[in-house]
């Protein structure tokens, strides 16, 4: 048994809001619990009411997903399980009477991402490593990591789900075809900051001007110059790009 509750926190970043998931009915998981607002924990509780919670999954430590952990995890009396606390490593098992929820380490969009898997349905929650509707989500330097976010999709594809659930927007009801749209995606800014460069942008922010241009929203400026400079990471990472050059680009 599955339940989504959608957070009232919408945002250019959140989109419609985060969504709570909670696996099982009589002993239960609960994926993020999200921002600390009291309409959102009451929902939560309310739909928890009675259960055993086997413990609290947080995707990664952002606070529109993990706010919230402390104050549920003291009404539910259950445990947190995070990698920025320590307490969830690859590989871990949460036991619910919905089937085994799997712990998958999933670093790129922050190093302590997480992805869980639910063999039972061939489900997996992704946190923000994908964003319901689009065919990308942020990866931003210096937390993000472009190289390490390429190799977790890869790991989620591997386990050939029936449905992907983002914690932002609808579910991915055709994984695969999700999974290619966001790495074609990936592939095709990466060619448009490297013809950036060669047509003579000397940094981030001239590559941004360059890439996204006049129809960017001033608001997301800082997230597209963020994002730019991962790109110039994994450029240099993988080899695509000189030590000295991306260097000055990444933190001009």
């Amino acid at each position: 048994m599955l339940r989504a509750l959608l957070a009232p926190n919408p945002s250019p970043m959140t989109l419609d809001g985060t969504r709570t998931f909670v696996i099982g009915e009589r002993r239960v998981a609960i994926v993020d619990p999200g921002p600390a607002i009291d309409s959102h924990i009451d929902a939560i509780s309310a739909v928890i009411a009675g259960a055993d919670v086997a413990g609290i999954l947080l995707t990664h430590a952002h606070p529109d997903h993990a706010d919230g952990a402390d104050v549920l995890a003291q009404r539910a009396s259950a445990p947190v399980f995070a990698a920025a606390h320590g307490t969830l490593r690859d590989g871990d098992v949460l036991v619910t009477d919905a089937g085994d929820i799997v712990a998958l380490a999933t670093p790129g969009h922050t190093p302590d991402h997480f992805a869980f898997y639910w063999p039972a349905e061939r489900a997996v929650f992704c946190g923000d490593l994908l964003m319901g509707g689009l065919d990308t989500a942020l990866v931003a330097h210096p937390e993000g990591d472009l190289t390490r976010y390429l190799a977790s999709l890869a790991r989620l594809r591997t386990l050939e789900p029936r449905v992907i659930h983002p914690a932002h927007g609808p579910d991915f009801d055709d994984p695969a075809a999700a999974l290619d749209a966001y790495v074609r995606h990936r592939e095709e800014r990466e060619a448009q900051v490297l013809a950036a460069l060669a047509a003579g942008a000397k940094n981030a922010g001239e590559v941004v001007d360059r890439v996204y241009g006049e129809s960017l929203d001033p608001a997301l400026r800082a997230a597209a110059t963020a994002a730019v400079r991962a790109y110039l990471a994994h450029l240099r990472a993988t080899g695509r790009m000189s030590q000295e050059r991306s260097d000055k680009d990444v933190n001009g």
